[in-house]
């Protein structure tokens, strides 16, 4: 849990977020740019054509080592979500995702939500382990009013195997 508090208080990402009516994010990992202000971007690999629909990118992360952890993260303007209900979605593919030792490891598309209390919240989707083709993932989070930070994170935890994301969004709940 510290090196996780570690990995997410570390975090000083994405400039180039896209806000319009209802969308906070939208296609986050759209373009090879939108890296740049990933943090451990280094572990994403840009797949301009690598997508579950002709012409749509996709990044890919891989672990090798349960013991390291893959993680990308951004951090979100916490002005333009703070008291609202939020939606993370993408697309996502796994290929040899082993299991890992607790059911709350491996897959990681997760909001980290630090509230005023410093009280710290992870909404997550479901895991899924082994190989498997495009499927949507989303969880819903409600951000609280005095949120101190907001920060989106992908990638793989005590797990080994590639994920593959792609059209990474950030919107509010209708």
């Amino acid at each position: 849990m510290k090196l996780f508090r570690n990995v997410a208080f570390g975090a000083v990402l994405l400039g180039a977020f896209a806000v319009t009516a209802g969308d906070f994010g939208d296609n986050l990992i759209e373009k090879a740019d939108s890296l740049k202000a990933w943090r451990n971007a280094s572990l994403m690999t840009f797949l301009p054509d690598g997508g579950p629909e002709k012409g749509e990118s996709a990044v890919k992360i891989t672990a090798t080592d349960v013991a390291k952890p893959a993680m990308a993260l951004f951090s979100v303007p916490i002005d333009k979500v703070r008291g609202k209900t939020v939606v993370l979605s993408a697309k996502v593919k796994g290929e040899n995702i082993s299991k890992p030792d607790k059911s709350y490891l491996g897959i990681k598309m997760m909001l980290v939500i630090t509230g005023a209390d410093g009280k710290i919240n992870y909404p997550d989707t479901t895991r899924v382990t082994g190989s498997f083709d495009w499927r949507e993932l989303k969880t819903v989070a409600t951000i609280p009013p005095d949120a101190k930070s907001v920060v989106i994170q992908i990638g793989l935890q005590n797990s080994t195997g590639s994920i593959y994301f792609s059209d990474l969004e950030l919107e509010e709940q209708d």
